[in-house]
């Protein structure tokens, strides 16, 4: 609970520091992502977020989510599937640590990997980009849909 609060500190701190407001919403918005092993779709952390706020909007969810991705205390996990997954990335968070994703292609799961060798990765031609970071992303199936019968396999 004490290593929660710390990082609601931190995350206060970097959105003042970048000139955003530390709003009631943005605070629960981050504590369930932060407590959160699941990468929460932004329709989830709607539900998980209205039972603290009743009357929060989804759309309030989603431009907190851009405002928080725009100073660096969210990530978009899963952008190229058709639904968002989204974790705190926070640097100096516990949530903030450097790490990769397994992505079941069956039922879209997201799980962290933290492996120290994928950690060195550097782009080797990176064609005019200016990589800030690299990050993997493996899929294939889970262990629940791998071992679920008649369950579709992507």
């Amino acid at each position: 609970m004490k290593k929660q609060k710390d990082d609601v500190g931190t995350f206060a701190e970097h959105c003042r520091a970048h000139g955003l407001s530390v709003t009631h919403q943005r605070l629960a918005i981050f504590a369930v992502l932060a407590s959160s092993r699941e990468h929460p779709s932004a329709e989830q952390l709607h539900r998980a977020v209205q039972r603290r706020i009743p009357t929060l909007s989804l759309a309030t969810v989603y431009k907190n989510l851009e405002a928080l991705k725009a100073i660096g205390a969210v990530a978009d996990v899963n952008p190229l599937h058709e639904e968002g997954r989204y974790e705190a990335a926070l640097p100096g968070t516990g949530a903030g640590r450097p790490h990769h994703h397994l992505v079941c292609v069956s039922c879209k799961k997201v799980r962290d990997l933290h492996d120290s060798e994928l950690d060195g990765l550097r782009v080797k031609n990176a064609q005019g980009f200016d990589v800030r970071a690299v990050r993997v992303q493996a899929e294939g199936l889970c262990p629940d849909c791998r071992t679920r019968p008649g369950r579709m396999r992507a």
